[in-house]
């Protein structure tokens, strides 16, 4: 691979650094502020967008199906790539306790952090048993009886999120044994589950699909056979083809999300949500795939500076909706005459600069130092970086 920023010295001890990742992380987490600035500063719920673009904005929220789709692809290439280059027989084979623990260096200390600001910012929405299902899996909506304000609105994603880290070992031994075909029939399974599902109670499909492990599945696992497919068969592309295939993806992304706001977008409780998840994680596995190639091509310079939101993308994401709300109701700017316009401008004046100057902060102070002490979970001799 042409790109390498090995200089990094928190990159994973398992696969070498991929600095396309981390411009996608950064993309998916100025969406998501987007999104949540664009709604919230002037308070527009999920109205009708006047354009495709806007739509997107209004719909950001399906930039935690990009977070899913790029974690399966990036457990998998890297640990794809590990055992191509080994080539041995039963290599490749993950540590589970090592994973594991990598994982929990990687997500709890910023974690711990916002869950006991979100109690001590709002102690009357703190109970025990909220509290506990925080750190059990169970911190998702509708089920989580904590309500923690604005530092905890998006820790339910973390439960997910780590629901995936629990089985990926699996998932990864399942695909080396019975290929990628394996994972499609999973998905398949998932999918016609979630149908069963919304057959029973057709307006619980959308809670299901969006904040559940039972929906967001689907896209773990198309991410994780966008990672076997570049690892076994990558294809080879020029930049203008590269180029190409980015602006194909990005137009098709932009063109379903607008499809999906105008059939009534999140507030929309039906039975089609149930296969929503799919949709959501083939379109964001799309552009991911063709960005990963494009991204190999680009210049050094500037692919360290698309780079540079994506390495504190985790930070800003679970800091990001307290500032938002906080410019909301404090000090939000008229700087326009159209309230979806001043909220736009607010959002992008005030709130992404503010929320990535203070997790550049956090991301030094709390999350690098436990980043550093990550061990391989892959044996020595299957080390390599892609």
């Amino acid at each position: 691979m042409r790109l390498r920023l090995t200089e990094r010295s928190d990159v994973s001890p398992n696969v070498g650094y991929l600095a396309g990742v981390d411009h996608i992380r950064g993309f998916a987490a100025v969406l998501m502020i987007l999104y949540h600035g664009y709604q919230q500063i002037e308070n527009k719920w999920f109205e009708r967008g006047s354009n495709p673009l806007e739509s997107l904005l209004i719909e950001g929220h399906t930039a935690v199906a990009m977070f899913m789709v790029l974690s399966g692809f990036i457990f998998t290439f890297g640990a794809m790539t590990a055992a191509a280059k080994s080539g041995a027989t039963g290599a490749g084979e993950i540590r589970y306790g090592s994973f594991l623990r990598n994982r929990l260096l990687r997500i709890l200390p910023m974690y711990v952090l916002v869950v006991f600001l979100a109690i001590y910012t709002r102690p009357e929405g703190y109970t025990f048993s909220g509290f506990v299902q925080l750190f059990t899996l169970t911190a998702t909506p509708p089920i989580s009886t904590a309500d923690l304000g604005e530092f905890g609105a998006l820790t339910w994603t973390i439960s997910v999120e780590f629901a995936f880290y629990l089985i990926f070992p699996f998932l990864f031994r399942f695909l080396r044994r019975y290929g990628p075909w394996y994972l499609v029939g999973l998905i398949v399974a998932m999918n016609l589950l979630r149908l069963l599902s919304a057959g029973l109670e057709p307006e619980k499909a959308r809670d299901i699909s969006y904040w559940t492990i039972v929906g967001r599945l689907d896209q773990f696992l198309v991410g994780m056979i966008i990672g076997w497919l570049l690892v076994r068969r990558p294809p080879v592309l020029t930049k203008i083809s590269a180029s190409a295939a980015v602006v194909v993806s990005l137009v098709v992304v932009i063109v379903v999300v607008d499809l999906f706001n105008r059939a009534g977008g999140w507030p929309e409780l039906t039975r089609w949500k149930a296969v929503w998840p799919l949709v959501e994680g083939l379109m964001w596995a799309g552009f991911i795939g063709a960005w990963m190639i494009a991204s190999r091509l680009l210049p050094r310079s500037l692919a360290i500076a698309l780079a540079l939101p994506g390495i504190v993308s985790y930070s800003a994401y679970l800091l990001h909706y307290a500032i938002v709300v906080l410019i909301r109701d404090h000090w939000k700017l008229e700087i326009a005459g159209d309230d979806r316009m001043n909220a736009l401008l607010n959002t992008l004046i005030i709130v992404i600069p503010a929320t990535f100057a203070l997790a550049m902060l956090t991301y030094h102070l709390i999350e690098k130092p436990f980043m550093q002490m990550r061990r391989r979970y892959l044996p020595a001799e299957d080390h390599a970086a892609p």
